[in-house]
């Protein structure tokens, strides 16, 4: 197997764990719409996503930058390199526990939910593990042991779906739901021990490991990363948070349902450029500007020949997905779902990540910040003026501000012109064909009736009218339905592992 096929199987199993991850975290909130009560709901979306908002900002960025080391640096400090991480990020994740643990009552007293002062303490026990857990995963795809990474990954999914959906079922309380949350980051981190500890190879101190390092080097990389993810991150969830303080809890919790990012985005855009940036790192260092961009565009046409056609039959299907899915309780959800799917067409990559692979991480954090000032800027006037789809649209506005900003950055970086640093022609090819696609699609959906007879007759149809169309417009190949049918049925654990 050649190695750009290996690549393509590897990034492949990575945006397979995390599809399937995306996917239960979606049917968490599914079934836990329907378990519990508007208010509780309430409790547990405000502590997830307080969880995300420190994820994204108190590692600094040092996990991912293992990604940029680990291949500069070579196989033989790997192993020294991601024991080190994983302490300096223990450590971080200190003064973040701290401040959960003792500041509940403060933070409970703003949002005015009750009751979520004991589980933001058992969060607090979360973030310490958490922090050094998520080395692991980063550690696997940098030395691009792709099959290690797509196990971790699925472990700790499933496990996280086991800890909130199984006594949300038995009638849990929400103090208990976050503390069996908790105890699967404490999963996590004996994972990362245990593998360090007896798995992984290499030496942890001596003459090769001695002086390959700094960790102002790694904080120079890490750190404008991490402020640039988390600017990113308030991008998408300042509206939730907006929403938070200004509404009441039963609002909060509709938002919040229509907000929900699908995990084709995460699970399959994201992580399919998490996957390339090793081989993004070399192909820059070699100077193959050619290889880089191949690389890149090529991964992008893939991810939008999958997200146009979801995108549009979800827009059409926007109604009767979000009463399926949530219960006609939260049937006033796709309004702002249907603006949420907008974001779609433009996340086909992760641009920002990209930027990483040149060796930059100022210029993302500048594109973020400035995504967030519009953001900021327009989410409450777009609240006044336009009701509960407004802070989803100036999140959409934020987001194109930030990818504009960062294509701007790879076009110089790489001396490219502005028709060539992106695939204009095919993406809009992968629109057109699922835009064209969905006209039977609109004639189901107004024929048939019942939510879930609507949408099962609806991609019943849709489905293999894009397949032929997409054949027969050259957007879809036979080894790209090869690699569906592999991605589908577990077959690309055998294609990564060469």
């Amino acid at each position: 197997m050649s190695k750009d096929a290996r690549l393509a199987a590897g990034a492949g199993l990575v945006s397979q764990a995390r599809l399937v991850g995306g996917a239960l975290n979606m049917l968490i909130i599914v079934l836990l719409t329907r378990l519990l009560s508007k208010e509780d709901f309430a409790a547990v979306a405000l502590v997830y996503l307080v969880q995300e908002t420190l994820n994204a900002f108190g590692p600094l960025g040092l996990d991912s930058a293992l990604s940029f080391f680990v291949p500069k640096l070579g196989p033989r400090v790997s192993r020294a390199l991601g024991v080190y991480t994983g302490a300096v990020l223990t450590a971080l994740a200190v003064p973040y526990a701290l401040v959960l643990f003792f500041g509940g009552p403060a933070i409970a007293e703003v949002v005015d939910i009750p009751g979520i002062e004991t589980p933001l303490a058992w969060l607090a026990l979360a973030v310490l593990c958490d922090f050094p857990g998520q080395t692991l995963p980063q550690y696997f795809i940098a030395t691009e042991r792709y099959v290690g990474a797509f196990w971790v990954t699925l472990v700790f999914y499933l496990s996280r779906f086991a800890s909130l959906v199984i006594p949300a079922w038995l009638g849990a309380d929400v103090a208990t739901l976050i503390a069996l949350f908790a105890g699967v980051a404490v999963l996590r981190a004996l994972m990362y021990l245990v593998y360090f500890a007896f798995i992984a190879k290499g030496p942890l101190r001596g003459p090769e490991v001695r002086g390959q390092w700094r960790l102002r080097d790694l904080f120079a990389y890490g750190l404008p990363l991490s402020l640039s993810l988390i600017v990113g991150k308030l991008n998408v969830q300042l509206d939730k948070y907006l929403i938070a303080a200004i509404a009441a809890a039963e609002v909060f919790a509709i938002y919040t349902v229509g907000a929900t990012e699908l995990p084709l985005v995460p699970g399959i855009a994201y992580s399919v450029t998490g996957a390339l940036v090793p081989a993004l790192v070399v192909a820059h260092r070699d100077g193959a500007g050619s290889d880089f961009v191949r690389l890149w565009h090529g991964s992008m046409v893939k991810v939008a020949a999958i997200m146009m056609p979801v995108f549009v039959a979800l827009f059409v299907l926007a109604e009767p997905t979000v009463r399926l899915l949530f219960s006609k309780d939260y049937d006033a959800a796709a309004v702002p779902f249907r603006v949420y799917l907008c974001l779609m067409p433009l996340r086909l990559c992760a641009y920002g990540a990209v930027v990483r692979a040149l060796g930059r991480t100022r210029p993302v954090l500048t594109a973020s910040l400035a995504a967030l000032v519009g953001n900021a800027v327009l989410n409450y006037p777009f609240y006044l003026a336009f009701g509960l789809p407004g802070p989803a649209l100036a999140s959409i506005v934020a987001q194109v501000i930030a990818i504009a900003l960062l294509l701007q950055v790879i076009r110089r970086q790489l001396d490219l012109s502005w028709a060539h640093v992106f695939p204009y022609g095919a993406v809009l090819r992968a629109l057109v064909v699922a835009a064209i696609a969905a006209a039977p699609l609109l004639l189901v959906d107004h024929f048939v009736t019942g939510d879930g007879a609507r949408i099962a007759a609806g991609f019943g149809v849709y489905v293999p009218t894009y397949v032929v169309l997409g054949r027969l417009g050259g957007l879809l190949s036979a080894d790209d339905l090869r690699y569906v049918v592999d991605f589908l049925t577990g077959r690309l654990v055998r294609r990564a592992r060469g």
